[in-house]
């Protein structure tokens, strides 16, 4: 089958919609002829994937027609090329339905739905636009899916339609460099097990990295904390954050690419710490459960569905909560690392990769053969 993805920046994966198609695609290459296409702004020309095929295609530079040039000149390229079948990510790209569906049967996914979510990354305006779009990614796609069960809740209450529900995965292993970390970290005068960790694609006010930092402030500081992210989504934010941190004791660390120098710095750390004020189905989170990090979080649906009982949670957007849960885990090392020994084999037994995948694989097939998908 020749299946071709739309919506997503493209390869290689820097960012969480972005790391979920490839995940999908290079697992589904063996089985199927796998089209990418791709933003030239963002994938380098000589980008090559193994059993992946990726267009480039030319976007207009500009922070409100970059994303929908992609979208227009990906769907019109498709049209007049030959596919069994489309998968569009995102509820913002699908109001290129409109276009896609005249040929084609279409997946859509959402990986957030701006009509639940309250996410600054988007502006009031955006934020009513990308909802009316919610109605064709709905009413125009032959099946819809959704990462986050109270996403797909929300489709189905609103829209009555069946929106079905098929949570982001993870590697049952995830390769990790130690000592690359440990490098990184001296010339950070940080040591391992010393600090404290908060890492992000993007950082805005839904990632609640401020609320690590008021909860830092109360405590005193008792180990170093380090932010990893990228600052530059929202300037006022960036600048607030960096006026509430003691630079004695916060290190900022820009986006890092080197995915086994990232894991290996998280796998080094004293506590992972997940303040999210609302996600899909972060893949940060699944991945710092992989490589048994003693997690404290917010205790949204998405984390609890994710780890269960297997993290320490504290009341969403309550730094205070978060200052005498950070507190208890630096005194409890022992119980902290068995919650991420069992925040490990939860995720591992129900959101593995190869599980998820199977069940995109049977949604293909099913759509294909204009067949009931259960």
């Amino acid at each position: 089958m020749k299946i071709a993805y739309l919506g997503s920046k493209g390869l290689p994966s820097r960012s969480g919609t972005e790391r979920v198609v490839e995940a999908i695609a290079s697992r589904l290459s063996a089985k199927h002829e796998i089209t990418i296409y791709c933003d030239s702004r963002y994938t380098p020309k000589n980008t090559r994937i193994t059993g992946i095929s990726l267009i480039r295609v030319f976007t207009i530079k500009g922070k409100y027609t970059q994303a929908p040039s992609l979208f227009i000149f990906s769907a019109l390229h498709a049209l007049f090329s030959k596919y069994d079948l489309i998968h569009l990510n995102g509820v913002d790209a699908c109001f290129i339905l409109l276009i896609l569906r005249l040929r084609y049967k279409v997946i859509t996914t959402a990986h957030g739905t701006p009509g639940r979510l309250t996410r600054l990354k988007w502006s009031k305006f955006a934020r009513w636009l990308i909802r009316l779009m919610e109605y064709p990614f709905v009413y125009l796609s032959t099946y819809t899916t959704s990462v986050s069960y109270l996403d797909a809740e929300y489709l189905k209450k609103r829209y009555h339609r069946h929106v079905f529900y098929i949570p982001n995965g993870v590697d049952e292993k995830i390769p990790y460099d130690s000592q690359k970390a440990e490098r990184k970290l001296e010339q950070l005068d940080l040591a391992p097990g010393k600090y404290i960790l908060f890492a992000a694609g993007r950082i805005d006010p839904t990632k609640g990295c401020h609320l690590v930092l008021e909860a830092m402030n109360q405590l005193g500081y008792p180990l170093k904390v380090v932010i990893i992210g990228d600052l530059n989504q929202l300037q006022s934010y960036s600048d607030h954050l960096r006026k509430i941190a003691d630079q004695r004791k916060v290190v900022f660390i820009p986006p890092i690419h080197d995915r086994e120098l990232l894991f290996g710095i998280i796998k080094l750390a004293r506590i992972f710490i997940f303040p999210s004020t609302d996600e899909g189905m972060s893949m940060m989170l699944l991945e710092a459960a992989t490589l048994r990090a003693p997690i404290v979080c917010s205790d949204i649906p998405e984390n609890k569905i994710a780890l269960q009982d297997n993290a320490l949670y504290f009341r969403t957007g309550d730094a205070v909560d978060l200052a005498k849960k950070i507190d208890w885990a630096i005194g409890h090392p022992n119980e902290m690392q068995e919650l991420g020994d069992h925040a490990s084999n939860c995720v591992s037994d129900n959101l593995a990769w190869g599980k998820i995948v199977e069940r995109y694989n049977k949604l293909y097939i099913s759509s294909s053969n204009n067949q009931e998908y259960s």
